[in-house]
């Protein structure tokens, strides 16, 4: 499989404007304050519409400009339902979908306010209903609510188009986070000075850094190739996503830690903004499950023949 990963023309007007309207709208500053994110913006903008055919309705790109996209949002720390209502919108068109995760014989949906509909990953895969009566609220950070569920008796199993999907745009969400974890780490690396020098000429700080570059860039090329392979509808689709899906967010959670790590002990606290990263990563690392890498083959393997 080969391909050009130069970002077209589209693509880059796509992510120009979409970073307007994140730089406007959902600066991660904003979660300072325990505000709730509203989808309004992000509709105005025609985030769910994107790869959605023009016969119906949409703007006809594909899932590696929204893949892309998602990596933005990632950066910006957007609400998991921003995510969850992309996925569920390829199941029900109009559904503003909270994301859910298995907790014992409940669901715990994440951000639940205003949701119709929940798109919770289980043990079989991302399925999908309607939104149940809640029960007691569980906080994580003011800026996440979460509420239990009853998991309702008609939910629909995702099909493995929408699974692969599903699997992308979290990992690709889990890019943006880290992403933004080391640009926030390394503007405060220039920044903040100790000895009279600034602690990003430490070398300690700079493995710290580069070892959170190398982690971006390997999620940045699996992405990618687990795009091109979902929209082209590729062998291999299973197995790139299944590697995706593994390597995404442990790069997530470590490149998040590190970031505390080089703010140091007011990486912790609440008026900085490097903790919510470390949310964001393990709340998406729920989100996005585990995938059995040994289901599909392997792309240059000899699948089915002797190789004794």
């Amino acid at each position: 499989m080969s391909f050009d990963l130069t970002p077209g023309e589209d693509l880059r007007q796509i992510l120009d404007a979409a970073q307007s309207m994140l730089d406007s709208h959902y600066p991660v500053a904003r979660l300072r304050d325990g505000g709730a994110d509203g989808l309004d913006p992000l509709v105005d903008f025609g985030a769910f519409l994107l790869a959605l055919p023009e016969k119906e309705g949409g703007a006809g790109f594909s899932v590696v400009e929204e893949a892309q996209l998602h990596v933005a949002f990632g950066r910006h720390l957007v609400t998991t339902t921003a995510l969850a209502t992309a996925i569920a919108r390829r199941i029900e068109p109009e559904a503003v979908a909270a994301a859910g995760v298995v907790d014992g014989d409940r669901w715990l949906a994440i951000a639940p306010r205003d949701a119709s509909h929940i798109l919770a990953r289980t043990d079989e895969g991302f399925v999908f209903a309607k939104m149940g009566a809640q029960s007691d609220v569980v906080p994580f950070g003011a800026s996440r609510p979460m509420a239990r569920i009853v998991p309702p008796p008609d939910h629909r199993r995702a099909d493995r188009e929408t699974d692969h999907t599903a699997c992308l745009l979290v990992a690709a969400q889990l890019l943006g986070v880290a992403i933004g974890a080391r640009d926030l780490a390394v503007d405060h690396a220039r920044t903040r000075e100790q000895f009279g020098r600034p602690i990003g000429s430490f070398q300690a700080v700079k493995h710290h850094a580069a070892d959170m570059a190398l982690g971006i860039e390997m999620v940045s090329a699996l992405l990618d190739t687990a795009a091109i392979a979902l929209r082209d509808g590729h062998e291999s689709v299973g197995f790139q996503i299944a590697a995706l899906v593994r390597i995404a967010p442990r790069v997530a959670l470590e490149t998040a830690r590190a970031g505390i790590q080089i703010h140091g002990g007011i990486g912790f606290s609440a008026e900085a903004d490097a903790h919510h990263f470390l949310k964001q990563a393990h709340i998406l690392r729920q989100f996005i499950g585990t995938y059995d890498m040994l289901q599909d083959p392997a792309p240059l393997a000899p699948y089915g023949k002797d190789v004794s």
